[in-house]
């Protein structure tokens, strides 16, 4: 094992060296045991091994810009290959030789200096605001006399207490508390939690023979971070005699090496702790008496609006910086992420985060796209569950209207402001952008009408939800701009009512605004006149002049002579506001059996900032004509003459559509078996019901739920379920499709997923029908149909959208369910004959193995097993064993099987000589059923145990 591990360091990117858990993963091992292996070695961590190179790297850049801030450093490095975090950085860069300064840089110098000190808790977002009392905290742990105070921070995983950590230990540098190469030694408890002995080892070292391997005496982390800190995470997985050290560490400032009886040996360390449990349940009493400061840091839900906007910026701009291409974050993206619920806090919404950039960026490779683009249907994967679609109603924030557009320049910015954008900027801003693309023509006046009708339509909704009525919402407009010009645009829009019949009631909001905004310009004189290029004096002369006399008459109230210019600009909006068709959607109706029905669409509304789904509750005991008379009402009720959009969830409600549409004349679509991820879809495809009719709406919500007539389990059979990927540039894109397909949907681990070229048709042929011979092609996935007969596709941007995974994972789900034996479970490669194990735990570790390599299990996977031997025997009559592990670890289903050349003692009256070792997840229930079965057979385990071969096992086993 040494040389296998010593292979892997020689070959390891010297920019980007192993871990210890990825060393772990790489050779099969528990990660203490390549703890030890380096020890016995005397090979230095990654972090030791990185600092050579990363040294040489940072003297490079910094030569060409000394002025570079640990931030722009830590980019520039991570852009050459690098994965430092900005302390690393910060570390290495203190330990480079300082160069000679001339009189102007070193006033540079000092000045950078003094400013590094101001800003060491401003890199923590919130540090001045939601979080300042936390850093008020911090700061009076590291400055009080004569060595600060032991510190525990409290929190959920993933809200930051390492950084807080890490950027206390920098400003105590800063300032002065600790000298420039004061030691920071971090340590997660964690790991070590099962082994109680090396974990207070590595704590505090051992004295030579304490115990069975200990040939020599070894310092402990404590002893390295004599002079500075001792920064120990998840501290509560300390055992008791571990806090009790610890504790009189922190009363003597002295402590003993393991198996030590020696004198105690004096340092001087500074102790911050970290923990996600309550310390009154996990700490002991006499260990927390001697912390006086304790920091809870907030969960991601308990954050501001404006904290959890410029934290989901920041990560996007630092994706935007990896990818260099500018990333585009839709608007309505943006409003998901600010409201989504996240349990993992900011480490969750950064992998969330992480996960939306790969699948827009692999879109914007098949598209050729210099952009990467991402909408909410890239975000909609985040809401997979009922429990997660919870709409946090924030009362400190407001709706975000605009694209987030980031090249990652962003990271060295300044602070972060979230925007704050009323009704009136946002009405203005579209305004300016309609004028300035020249909305001259019928569709883009209607286009107009719709997007500010909207808005205002979503303001009066806000004011409803926080209690105000209509009347009041309207009060709130008008307040928003100058009193007088509001009244005068009331004076002169009342006269145009017996004139233009089909007058929109939002035609005052919209000019008043309008004018306010020339009124205000005027003041300023930032005013600029319009012009008339599509001749709408001309083109609609009655509203022509009914402007010109309604801008006289607002002239007159106001007291100001308002441009003439502006004349064309109201006979645009009087025109598209006055119009016989008023701007419409397709209204989706949300009818199902019980509550649900209402509740999806009001998570819908929430979360994409709408009116638009309404939900009818079906009483599970309500007639069929009743229900369909409650339909006919409502949809007369909110149809706005494009048809509505009806989804049930199952039974009558599927047949009401036909009936619905001759009752009332109005076109209705119906599509079953809905979900909320299918409400999103279709409330989003509304918001845009200029670009997308009824028809088409309906046609691509049914298109998710495929045809079942291709997946129907007598069209099957038996062989290995297959899932096809391609692409149009070859099989090394659609080899990458293949693997974010794995990364992202987890039932792809138990289907066999092929790459296929289709440059050249006939060798596609070929090679798919030597596929079918060994598989069942379920679906093909990829950037172009390539025309399977009889295979269905799915595009890729569609699998990859929220509802087009969930249509995947239902087919494969499906597939699964539909299986039968053990063929899909079993692979040749992990079935052995005649192995020879000493004991139960060679077998164990070497079947593992097998399954880590085969890809199947993770490097966790083998803890977890000896945790569950633990727990109780894992035999069954027979002589079977069948040890399993957690299946959280499992990353492809599968079973690995040895028949051993004698019989292993595994526990107390049990002598396997058949080991099946399971790595399964939920969805193999029918598979342990089968398998049962099968070693039910007497004349099956007979052959068992007779077979000469891996094949023939496998031939018994899947027969």
């Amino acid at each position: 094992m040494q040389n296998k591990l010593m292979e892997y360091l020689k070959k390891e990117n010297p920019r980007r060296p192993y871990t210890d858990s990825q060393l772990a993963s790489l050779l099969g091992i528990r990660r203490e045991r390549v703890v030890t292996l380096r020890h016995e070695s005397g090979i230095p961590d990654s972090r030791e091994r990185i600092k050579p190179v990363l040294r040489k790297d940072c003297t490079a850049l910094l030569e060409k810009n000394g002025s570079l801030s640990d931030r722009a450093l830590t980019i520039g490095l991570n852009e050459m290959g690098y994965a430092v975090s900005r302390y690393l950085v910060n570390m290495v860069r203190k330990e480079l030789p300082a160069p000679s300064l001339g009189k102007t840089e070193k006033k540079q110098s000092s000045s950078q200096n003094q400013t590094g000190k101001e800003e060491d808790f401003s890199g923590i977002i919130g540090w001045d605001s939601g979080l300042k009392t936390q850093i008020n905290q911090a700061k009076a742990a590291v400055a009080y006399p004569p060595n600060g105070l032991n510190t525990l921070i409290i929190g959920p995983s993933g809200t930051g207490k390492t950084f807080l950590a890490e950027t206390m230990y920098q400003y105590a540098v800063h300032q002065g508390y600790l000298p420039p190469d004061a030691p920071f030694i971090a340590f997660n408890c964690a790991d070590y939690a099962d082994n109680p002995q090396l974990l207070i080892s590595q704590l505090f070292g051992y004295a030579k023979g304490a115990f069975s391997g200990a040939n020599e005496t070894r310092d402990g982390l404590v002893g390295k971070a004599d002079g500075g800190i001792l920064f120990l995470d998840e501290v509560h997985r300390l055992p008791s005699e571990g806090q009790e050290q610890l504790f009189y560490l922190i009363d003597k400032g002295a402590y003993r090496r393991l198996g030590d009886s020696g004198p105690a040996r004096r340092v001087s360390v500074r102790l911050i702790a970290a923990t996600t449990s309550a310390p009154e349940s996990s700490l002991l009493l006499t260990f927390r008496r001697r912390i006086p400061m304790l920091i809870t840091m907030p969960d991601l839900e308990n954050r501001s609006v404006q904290e959890r906007y410029a934290i989901l910026r920041y990560f996007f701009a630092q994706e935007a910086a990896k990818l260099k291409k500018t990333l585009i974050v839709d608007p309505q993206a943006v409003n998901i992420l600010l409201q989504y619920p996240c349990p993992g806090n900011v480490g969750q919404l950064h992998s969330d985060i992480q996960v939306c950039c790969a699948n827009a960026f692999l879109e914007s490779m098949s598209s050729n796209q210099n952009e990467v683009r991402i909408g909410p249907d890239l975000v909609e994967y985040l809401l997979r569950t009922d429990s997660q679609l919870r709409s946090h109603r924030r009362q400190d924030g407001g709706r975000f209207w605009r694209e987030l557009v980031l090249s990652g320049n962003e990271l060295d910015g300044g602070e972060v402001q979230f925007p704050k954008e009323g009704i009136y900027q946002m009405i203005r801003d579209t305004l300016l952008e309609l004028q300035k693309n020249g909305m001259n023509d019928e569709e883009g006046l209607r286009v107009a009408r719709a997007r500010l009708s909207r808005q205002i339509r979503l303001f009066y909704q806000d004011q409803r939800e926080s209690g105000a009525g209509p009347q009041d919402g309207e009060q709130m407009l008008s307040s928003l701009v100058d009193p007088t010009v509001w009244f005068a645009v009331q004076q002169a829009v009342e006269p145009l009512k017996s004139e233009f019949s089909h007058l929109d009631e939002n035609l005052q909001s919209v000019l008043a605004i309008h004018l306010d905004a020339v009124v205000r310009n005027l003041a300023s004189g930032t005013y600029s006149p319009k012009e008339d290029p599509a001749n709408l004096r001309k083109k609609y002369p009655k509203e022509y002049r009914a402007s010109r006399a309604m801008l006289e008459s607002c002239s007159r109230q106001i007291g100001l002579n308002l441009p003439e210019e502006e004349t064309v600009i109201l006979t645009m909006y009087l025109h598209a506001f006055s119009s016989s068709q008023p701007a419409s959607r397709v209204r989706i109706v949300v009818l199902t059996h019980g509550e649900v029905g209402p509740a999806m669409a009001d998570v819908a509304n929430r979360l994409l900032r709408d009116d638009n789904a309404v939900g009818i509750a079906m009483g599970l005991d309500e007639k069929r004509d009743q229900a369909l008379e409650h339909a006919v009402c409502k949809i007369r009720e909110i149809d706005e003459g494009k048809g509505c959009l009806l989804l049930v969830d199952m039974g009558s409600p599927a047949t009401f559509a036909p009936e619905i549409e001759l009752r009332t004349g109005i076109p209705v679509r119906c599509v079953a078996r809905v979900d909320t991820l299918m409400v999103l879809d279709a409330v989003r495809r509304a918001g845009l019901s200029e670009e997308c009719t009824l028809d088409e709406m309906a046609d691509a919500l049914e298109s998710g739920r495929l045809n079942a007539g291709y997946f129907r389990s007598d069209r099957r059979t038996g062989k290995p379920s297959a899932v096809l990927t391609v692409c149009a540039t070859g099989e090394g894109n659609a080899r990458k499709i293949r693997g974010f397909m794995e990364a992202t949907i987890p039932e792809c681990s138990s289907i066999h997923i092929i790459e296929l070229g289709i440059m050249d048709r006939r060798a596609m042929l070929e090679k798919l029908a030597r596929i079918r011979k060994e598989y069942d092609v379920l679906v093909v996935v990829g950037t172009m149909n390539p025309d399977l007969p009889g295979i269905p596709f799915l595009s890729m941007n569609y699998v990859f959208s929220g509802h087009g995974t969930m249509t995947l994972t239902n087919l494969l789900a499906d597939c699964g369910q539909v299986r039968s034996g053990l063929s899909g479970l079993l692979r040749p490669e992990l079935i052995f004959c005649d192995v020879d194990f000493t004991d139960k735990n060679e077998a164990i570790d070497f079947l593992t193995e097998k399954l880590f390599r085969s890809g199947c299990v993770t490097s966790d996977y083998l803890l977890s097993v000896y945790k569950r031997e633990n727990m109780g025997v894992t035999c069954l009559s027979g002589g079977i064993a069948i040890p399993h592990g957690d299946t959280a670890f499992v990353t492809k289903p599968a079973i690995c099987v040895a028949k051993t050349r004698r019989p292993i003692e595994w526990a107390e009256d049990f002598v396997p000589d058949l080991v099946f070792l399971f790595a399964l997840d939920e969805s193999c229930t029918q598979a342990v059923q089968i398998f049962h079965r099968i070693i039910q057979d007497e004349q099956r385990l007979y052959s068992l145990r007779h077979a000469e071969s891996s094949a023939k096992i496998y031939e018994i086993m899947t027969s």
